[in-house]
């Protein structure tokens, strides 16, 4: 009987003595951080914040738990294990949802920029033909120096888009598209305007 007991024993501080000397995860850790690692290079805290926020936080909660179970006797890594394996598919998200969002993001800043080139181009035709009175000259010369403006914004997005800043590069061009668009309305009511004028005129 008293054998029995003591192998029971030997068996119960065998497992105590295991679960006590447990090893934190060390590979699991390395392996998500490597993950994490691939989707900072994929820039997916610009392009999946989202995803990547995710990633992070679970890797953070994963290195709590650990930090967490390090200061006890009774050590149990089973839930930083979860954690990990969560951060590391997050992170793995992350990196295919940048890849996708930043080749998006480029495709809609170049049709931008290829708008705005031709809104400014019909801009300029507008005014071209926009006849000079003594009541228009002093607008024409402003919607002038407004269309230069706008070329120097168009310059700068194309930089932008350059250095792969296409939210940047999409925001100025679709501004640059959106005033030289209104420039070119300006000019052609203007235009209608003075050709009812006109007709009016010789009737009478």
């Amino acid at each position: 009987m008293n054998r029995r007991i003591n192998i029971i024993a030997a068996v119960a501080l065998g497992l105590v003595a295991a679960v006590a000397c447990a090893q934190a995860p060390q590979e699991d850790v390395s392996a998500a951080q490597a993950e994490l690692d691939k989707a900072k290079q994929a820039q997916a805290d610009t392009w999946a914040p989202n995803e990547f926020q995710a990633a992070d936080q679970a890797m953070r909660a994963a290195q709590d738990e650990i930090q967490a179970q390090n200061a006890k006797w009774m050590k149990n890594y089973d839930k930083a294990k979860e954690l990990l394996a969560k951060a590391k598919e997050e992170a793995s998200k992350a990196s295919q949802a940048a890849v996708a969002s930043k080749e998006q993001a480029k495709k809609d800043a170049e049709a931008a920029i290829a708008a705005s080139d031709t809104a400014i181009q019909t801009a300029e035709a507008s005014l071209k033909v926009a006849p000079v009175t003594k009541d228009s000259k002093a607008d024409l010369a402003l919607y002038k120096s407004d269309i230069e403006t706008l070329k120097g914004t168009l310059g700068q997005a194309r930089q932008a888009f350059t250095s792969e800043d296409y939210k940047r590069a999409l925001e100025s061009a679709s501004s640059v598209k959106d005033k030289a668009t209104s420039i070119a309305d300006k000019l052609e009511e203007a235009k209608k305007k003075r050709s009812g004028q006109a007709a009016k005129a010789r009737k009478a």
